[in-house]
């Protein structure tokens, strides 16, 4: 019964392919939504302030800590009291200062906080060295609406994403006809009969999730001399892992809630 159920839903799939531009529409409406969340996550909650002058702590890492250690590193330090950011830096790369060795650039909230800060950081056995820089402010002022602007798109896209999934997979069951009269004369369950549905739904925002993740991919290729950008995507090669599975699994949840909605609407079945 079970490889009964994977060849029709299969082949449903298959016939589901003759309608893409819906469920392109709908693929790039989840990937909105990805992008809208992340946004909103990286934007500063208060925007128009920040500290009358930038001070940073490059942590010169030791050569054997894997990426790993590394990553999990950075993502302690952030905790720490009067840290604002940590990104990795290559050597090679100028900003703030010339980086000679892999390290982890520190950002402050305030110079003061430096004394604190700094013995914390000479603790840890991945760093051999601590260099202290201080510069004017330079990091561009996001407007105070951009929050509030995100959290709108977020919405809108979640309701496009929703109606757009309900819209395709709903048009493209009309196409199924065979399969699905031939889930229930086998006795299916309802839960089998959506099966198709449910397919469609994650094949749909698993597309939708690799696109986001392409969007996030170029933007760490090209964004990095945007002055907000530039502190925000040297992160990512420390984040690839849960940038990926984050946006995979969200993308198809977000599929297949699009496809629910359409599989429990009367018109699917009839």
């Amino acid at each position: 019964m079970s490889s009964g159920i994977v060849f029709v839903v299969g082949d449903a799939l298959r016939r589901s392919a003759g309608r893409p531009g819906g469920l392109a529409l709908w693929a790039v409406a989840v990937a909105a939504v990805l992008v809208s969340g992340t946004a909103l996550f990286l934007i500063p909650t208060a925007p128009g302030t920040g500290p009358t002058a930038e001070a940073y702590l490059v942590a010169q890492l030791a050569s054997d800590p894997s990426e790993a250690t590394i990553a999990r590193l950075g993502s302690e330090i952030w905790t720490w009291p009067g840290v604002d950011g940590v990104t990795f830096r290559f050597p090679g790369e100028t900003e703030p200062i010339a980086i000679t060795q892999r390290s982890l650039l520190v950002r402050l909230l305030s110079p003061e906080v430096r004394s604190t800060v700094e013995p914390r950081l000479r603790t840890l056995t991945e760093v051999v060295g601590v260099q202290y820089h201080q510069q004017s402010p330079g990091r561009t002022r996001v407007p105070p609406a951009s929050r509030i602007g995100a959290l709108v798109a977020l919405v809108g896209t979640l309701s496009l994403a929703l109606w757009l999934g309900h819209r395709a997979a709903t048009r493209t069951a009309t196409a199924w006809g065979r399969e699905l009269a031939l889930l229930r004369s086998c006795g299916a369950s309802p839960a089998m009969q959506r099966s198709p549905f449910f397919a469609l739904g994650a094949v749909v925002g698993l597309a939708g999730g690799g696109l986001y993740i392409g969007i996030c991919w170029s933007l760490w290729v090209w964004g990095r001399s945007l002055p907000y950008l530039r502190d925000v995507v040297p992160s990512f090669p420390h984040v690839w892992v849960g940038v990926v599975v984050w946006g995979l699994a969200i993308g198809a949840g977000l599929g297949l809630v699009g496809s629910l909605i359409a599989a429990l609407a009367p018109s699917a079945h009839s």
